[in-house]
């Protein structure tokens, strides 16, 4: 509306707009709040970590910006034989596609020195190579497969509980922390 006076304009707000825009100070009080004691948080894990080794974690291992004492990305994996498993099983995958060529090779010789008379068993012989041989194969590189999977599906389970067992052990922190500020 215009001011009656000097004939600016002027923006009049609605009690509804005032509480709305009072809310929205609030909010935003309270998040700057949040954050504040985020950092706080994480100093004071930060200046433990550094009272312990001498340095972060996180510095010493480089693996973030967070002070962390479980969780270690470069430690070797606790499931080293499945992986292990899998590489013998892939091995043994395309022992068994050579073993099975060799097969149809010897029965394409054979056929050749007179050993097989007609052309009806040679194709069957080099037809049940190539199916048991293929077989096989895709039976070794499924178990491979699965090996593999299997391996690092327990790698990242086992991340995610050391991970967990971080923030627990911060959780705690922070709670015994706030118990002994408050008289």
């Amino acid at each position: 509306m215009d001011c009656p006076a000097c004939g600016r304009r002027v923006l009049v707000q609605t009690e509804d707009d005032l509480t709305a825009a009072n809310e929205r100070e609030a909010d935003l009080k309270r998040k700057r709040e949040e954050d504040r004691d985020k950092i706080a948080l994480m100093e004071r894990v930060d200046s433990r970590a550094r009272k312990r080794s001498g340095r972060p974690y996180y510095e010493e291992f480089q693996t973030g910006g967070h002070g962390v004492r479980n969780y270690n990305p470069r430690s070797p994996s606790r499931f080293a034989g499945f992986r292990n498993l899998s590489d013998i099983l892939v091995l043994g995958a395309y022992i068994e596609l050579f073993l099975a060529a060799i097969g149809v090779g010897l029965m394409i010789y054979l056929k050749l020195c007179g050993i097989i008379q007609t052309n009806a068993i040679l194709l069957c012989l080099v037809v049940g190579w190539v199916v048991i041989g293929s077989s096989l194969y895709l039976v070794f590189k499924f178990l491979a497969e699965l090996s593999y999977l299997l391996s690092d599906v327990g790698d990242q389970q086992n991340d995610v509980v050391q991970l967990l067992l971080d923030i627990r052990e911060t959780t705690s922190e922070l709670k015994d922390e706030k118990s002994t500020d408050v008289p």
